[in-house]
């Protein structure tokens, strides 16, 4: 038992929980008791251990304070070879002491699992016990990192991620950076890609992605632009296969088979001269039109960048995820560059990709991989109207199917009542930072096991960089300060601090000058 003085006794046990009558002074020259403080209770040879989650005065003035334990486990092998395990065996009995945990018996419960796990930071009610996630479980059954914007989010993605690359050098990790901060916090250990260096070929698209940039639909054009396009599509799907000696497989108009512009320019053009009324040249010369200024439009030279088509599927997404890994087990792409209207459908391209490479890798020969997803709710929101269907479909299927070909996922967002409900039920570990919003709490609330209230009461006084965790990944739900990064190795996510920026004038036009020189090359 801890060395303290028992604080109470217990007057009754429900089910799960102690009601626990404070004794009078027990607590004297200490601090006070607290919610979601660790205490215990012997129960025969074992030692239950529980976590304070109500506390309430007496109706009378005679009569206990009351405290409210939620039991969630016990201390076994008492007292030579002590282990925490979930669940209870033997309850206390009435009138059992009650003791609040020492720094010795936390460090037992929280101790670092024998399986491979990760620390992430130091409990924040006994700063000397460290926190580990179970990596196995963390990974095998999705995670999810939440928080309002200031909240530490970032930081806390960044270190969960250095953590798990520190024991697992020969990862393959997908990171989509809706905003270009996470490189910096991962230097030499990251493929970095931009809009400058990244490499995505147009014919992996299939056709709801393609037609989402060459046929959209607006003001009831699309349709028409749309059939014609898919018609065109396959043609020159076919065409090329027939020039390379053919596919052993049905092509469709989603194959990842590569195709020339130069032939899609030409059915369609042939396609158009074959029409025996000159008004329904229309649709056709729209598709032209868009397919010659994205050809010429430098943002979009990622997807149209080769004049020399050619079939390097398996080096772009050896490249993506990190096949070979060269000492580089994360990519992370920046997405802060690509055009916002196709931002989406870039998302939906790199998903999909992910998932069908899983899916169709051999069976029990198959790498794992991870797909951390950051401002996740723009990509799969709660509801199709909300965002483009393709990649909501597609991150959704990872959710729900991924672990069956060794595909895990994370997902990030400030705005987790915006997220689809199936894709977050899904995460069977969620980090959850400092949360104001009942609509977001409602959300972690649903995640929360019996008798946690008193961590949802935590969610708005959370401090920076601090989390509650809960979930498979740990052995408890516990509160957390995530450990520091070390300068160098930090997100550039920094507010700019407006106070000191504004005290000094910047003088001249060079800054402007500068700023529009980037603007106009599209270089960061």
């Amino acid at each position: 038992m801890p060395d303290s003085p028992p604080f109470g006794l217990v007057l009754a046990v429900k089910g799960s929980t102690l009601v626990v009558g404070l004794e009078r002074g027990a607590c004297a020259g200490h601090s006070p008791l607290l919610l979601g403080e660790l205490v215990a209770a012997p129960a025969g040879p074992n030692l239950a251990i529980g976590v304070v989650h109500a506390l309430r005065q007496g109706r009378r003035d005679d009569d206990h304070a009351i405290a409210e334990v939620q039991l969630v486990g016990e201390i076994i092998g008492r007292p030579h070879s002590p282990s925490f395990r979930r669940g209870v065996s033997i309850f206390p009995v009435l009138d059992a002491p009650v003791h609040r945990a020492d720094h010795q018996l936390s460090a037992i419960v929280y101790a670092p699992p024998s399986a491979a796990s990760i620390r992430i930071g130091t409990l924040s009610n006994a700063p000397g016990v460290a926190a580990h996630l179970l990596l196995d479980a963390l990974l095998g059954k999705h995670f999810a990192v939440l928080g309002s914007t200031g909240s530490g989010k970032s930081w806390t993605v960044a270190r969960l991620l250095q953590a798990l690359l520190e024991i697992c050098p020969a990862a393959h990790v997908l990171l989509l950076d809706p905003h270009g901060e996470y490189a910096p916090a991962f230097g030499e250990r990251a493929e970095a890609l931009d809009i400058a260096c990244l490499e995505l070929p147009y014919w992996l698209m299939n056709f709801e992605e393609t037609a989402a940039i060459l046929a959209p639909q607006r003001d009831g054009r699309g349709y028409a632009e749309a059939s014609i396009l898919k018609e065109a599509l396959l043609a020159a799907r076919l065409a090329w296969a027939h020039s390379n000696g053919g596919i052993n497989a049905p092509i469709t108009v989603d194959s990842p088979i590569p195709y020339r512009l130069a032939d899609l320019v030409r059915i369609i053009d042939d396609a158009m001269g074959a029409l025996n009324k000159p008004e329904g040249t229309a649709p056709y010369r729209h598709l032209l039109s868009r397919i010659e200024s994205l050809r010429n439009d430098r943002r979009y030279a990622f997807l149209f960048q080769s004049l020399y088509m050619r079939d390097n599927m398996d080096q772009v997404l050896g490249r993506l995820l990190r096949f070979p890994v060269e000492s580089r087990p994360i990519t992370v792409i920046d997405l802060s560059g690509v055009p916002s209207e196709i931002v989406d459908v870039v998302v939906s391209l790199l998903c999909r990709m992910l998932f069908e490479f899983g899916l169709w890798s051999e069976r029990g020969a198959a790498t794992p991989l991870l797909l951390v997803c950051e401002e996740a709710h723009r990509y799969v929101p709660a509801t199709a109207e909300a965002g483009f269907e393709p990649s909501r479909r597609a991150i959704d299927r990872i959710a729900k199917e991924g672990r069956k070909y060794g595909i895990a996922l994370g997902l990030v967002t400030q705005r987790p009542a915006e997220l689809s409900p199936s894709a977050l039920s899904q995460c069977g570990t969620v980090v959850a930072l400092r949360m104001s919003n009942e609509r977001d709490q409602a959300f972690v609330r649903a995640t929360l096991p019996e008798g946690s209230d008193w961590l949802l009461a935590a969610l708005p006084a959370l401090g920076t960089g601090e989390a509650l965790i809960m979930g498979e990944g740990v052995t408890l739900p516990m509160r957390v300060r995530i450990d520091p990064l070390p300068p160098g190795a930090q997100p550039a996510s920094h507010t700019p601090a407006f106070s000191e920026a504004w005290k000094r004038d910047p003088g001249g036009l060079d800054f402007v000058r500068e700023t529009v020189r980037r603007w106009r090359e599209q270089r960061r």
